[in-house]
């Protein structure tokens, strides 16, 4: 058999064509050839094809060559139909649903493979009338038109009359919530009432119920009450140093100072010391020593040259300043800033006292008088308000790792600022605890 495989085109006439190999094997399998793919004789069947015509390969039968895929390139055994066994006959049953499988159920048309349903022709066919259909049909209340429904503002294929009652619905829903409350959908205001309001009064409304406005604010300070025993570590000191000065406020004094600017050598234009408890101790502008204010400066403070021309200057209030420190823990906000100017008058007070011009003195080295920081260690200094508001504020600067300082918001005048850092602390002694007692 193998001789007559591997027989090449052009041999004797009395070969029959069929069983002529159309190239030589690729290689040999326990000796049966393999061909490439289109190379085998072509009398040989796979076993699909020997199925197909009701055979299959007889029992110890071997395949009668081998042959690999076009694509996947797998051996296929390939067998002689002569040699192989037939197949039991199929039954009247199994004829009939294999015809049924290769029928189309639309048109009928009985194909040589299975279509199992419709064909494709048809199916097609029955595509387009679908898409035709449901073109011309409204999507909401399924009426069916002779020409397709135009795309308009709520979907593809929706009539006129749906749309036009979406709309009227849309309406009636979106006027509802606006009159009503925001978390519950109680309805607050009767359409008459509120077609009779204004839109600054209609913006202005009250979104939500009272029952909702009790509910919502006591979801807030639960929350708050959460984040403040998460953070009890830094806020109760804060807490409890304001209650400490509150205690005996005559004990404290608040001091506060405006300047020429924000520089190491700012000279001050005012300055004001009260209690804790409001008694005004100090007040009064200061005198720059002739050195002009700065137009920026004067639109924060609003202090002129005008308004310093005649007022005293540091060296002739600093006998009521120490007197009005004497004995005394002083507060400051932003304590840093305001005890690096006093420490800057200190310094120049004491070249003045030593006969110094100070117009011919050299720019500033950083280097104070030793008597001006004898001045300041002297006095009893308290922890900086600003630094212990931002704290009690609690709002963190993921960024610089702190709180964040908040503005005293007291009007940038000295004697004002004071009073505003009188309500910061009364504001962090009212404060209740987070833990119910």
């Amino acid at each position: 058999m193998n001789e007559v495989l591997t027989a090449s085109v052009g041999q004797e006439d009395d070969v029959d064509p069929e069983r002529v190999a159309r190239g030589k094997p690729l290689e040999f399998v326990d000796g049966v050839p393999v061909f490439g793919s289109g190379r085998a004789p072509a009398y040989l069947r796979t076993k699909t094809q020997l199925v197909r015509e009701r055979r299959k390969p007889a029992a110890g039968q071997r395949p009668a060559a081998y042959i690999y895929t076009r694509w996947y390139r797998d051996r296929v055994e390939l067998w002689d139909p002569q040699e192989s066994a037939k197949m039991r006959p199929l039954s009247a049953l199994q004829r009939r649903q294999m015809q049924q499988r290769r029928t189309c159920t639309d048109c009928g048309e009985v194909f040589p493979v299975p279509v199992r349903g419709m064909c494709g022709r048809c199916r097609d066919r029955e595509t387009r009338r679908r898409a035709d259909l449901r073109r011309r049909t409204c999507q909401d209340c399924g009426t069916v038109f002779q020409t397709p429904a135009p795309a308009r503002n709520f979907g593809d294929g929706m009539c006129l009359a749906c749309e036009e009652r979406i709309e009227r619905g849309r309406r009636v829903a979106l006027s509802l919530v606006e009159r009503s409350c925001r978390r519950c959908l109680v309805q607050l205001f009767p359409l008459t009432v509120w077609s009779a309001m204004s839109e600054r009064a209609q913006a202005m409304a009250d979104w939500h119920c009272a029952r909702c406005e009790r509910e919502i604010e006591q979801e807030r300070l639960e929350a708050q009450r959460r984040a403040d025993r998460a953070r009890w570590g830094g806020l109760g000191p804060t807490i409890a140093w304001a209650q400490k000065i509150l205690a005996n406020p005559d004990a404290y004094a608040i001091l506060d100072t405006e300047t020429t600017g924000l520089a190491a050598t700012s000279r001050i234009v005012e300055i004001a010391v009260t209690t804790a408890s409001g008694k005004v101790l100090l007040d009064t502008l200061l005198n720059p020593g002739g050195e002009p204010i700065p137009a920026k400066a004067t639109a924060i403070h609003r202090i002129t040259d005008t308004m310093v021309e005649d007022a005293p200057t540091f060296s002739e209030i600093l006998p009521r300043l120490t007197e009005a420190l004497a004995g005394r823990r002083i507060v400051i906000y932003n304590r840093a800033y305001d005890t690096g100017r006093l420490l800057w008058e200190l310094h120049l007070h004491h070249l003045a006292r030593r006969t110094v011009d100070l117009t011919k003195q050299p720019r500033d080295s950083g280097r104070r008088h030793p008597a001006a920081h004898a001045w300041l260690e002297a006095q009893a200094w308290e922890e900086c308000a600003m630094e212990q508001y931002a704290v009690f504020y609690g709002d963190w600067h993921d960024h610089f790792g702190g709180y964040t300082w908040q503005k005293l918001g007291g009007g940038h005048r000295a004697l004002g600022d004071t009073r505003a850092v009188m309500r910061r602390l009364e504001e962090m002694a009212a404060y209740p605890s987070p833990f119910g007692h």
